[in-house]
C-alpha cells in the first residue's frame, strides 16, 4: 500500500511540473516575426515605394532587401540612378526591434533601428523607426543622403529579380 501512495505522489508531481511546460505563450510575451525572405519596398509613409523626397525633389527609387535564416541581409538600392548598389551584412531580431550591423571595414550599424511586424498574413513587412530622425541612409543604405523620409517602411514579399543581383555594384563604387 506505501508503495502505491509513493508512485501516486511522483505521478501528481511529474503532472504538475510537466504541465506548464506546455503551456502556451502568454500575451505578454513578444514572439519576434519571421521576416526571412526576399522584399520589396512598397511604401516610404505618405510616399509609394517608387519615389522618396530628396533634397526638396521627388526621386525614383527601387529597393529590395534579403532576410536569411543565418542572419544575414543583402540590400540592393537604386536612388535615381541607373545601377542598383548592393549593401550586405547581418541583422539580429530582439523580440521585434530589429538591427543590424553593414559588411565593411568598419562594420558600421544601422542609423537606427526598427519595430517590425508582419501583416497580410505574412506577404507585408511593416517596419516602424525605433526612436530617431530617418534619413536616406538609415534605409537606403550608407550613402551619406540626409532627406528625411516618414518613420513606416511597407515592403512585400517578392523575388528579387535576378537582373537586379547581376547589374548590382559594390556600395562605394564610383557607378
Amino acid at each position: 500500500m506505501r508503495l502505491n501512495i509513493t508512485i501516486l505522489y511522483a505521478a501528481v508531481i511529474a503532472a504538475l511540473l510537466w504541465l506548464p511546460s506546455c503551456s502556451k505563450p502568454s500575451a505578454d510575451e513578444v514572439l519576434p516575426p519571421d521576416i526571412t525572405g526576399e522584399w520589396k519596398l512598397a511604401s516610404a509613409g505618405s510616399l509609394d515605394g517608387s519615389v522618396i523626397v530628396k533634397g526638396g525633389e521627388a526621386v525614383e527609387i527601387s529597393v529590395y532587401i534579403s532576410f536569411t535564416k543565418d542572419g544575414n541581409f543583402e540590400l540592393y538600392q537604386r536612388l535615381d540612378e541607373l545601377h542598383f548598389r548592393r549593401y550586405a551584412g547581418t541583422w539580429q531580431l530582439d523580440g521585434n526591434i530589429l538591427s543590424g550591423l553593414y559588411d565593411g571595414k568598419k562594420s558600421s550599424p544601422w542609423a537606427c533601428s526598427y519595430a517590425v511586424s508582419l501583416a497580410d498574413d505574412g506577404q507585408t513587412l511593416v517596419m516602424d523607426m525605433n526612436g530617431s530622425k530617418m534619413t536616406a541612409d538609415a534605409t537606403a543604405g550608407q550613402d551619406g543622403g540626409t532627406a528625411q523620409k516618414e518613420k513606416s517602411l511597407r515592403y512585400n514579399r517578392t523575388t528579387i529579380p535576378e537582373s537586379v543581383r547581376n547589374e548590382a555594384v559594390p556600395a562605394g563604387s564610383p557607378f
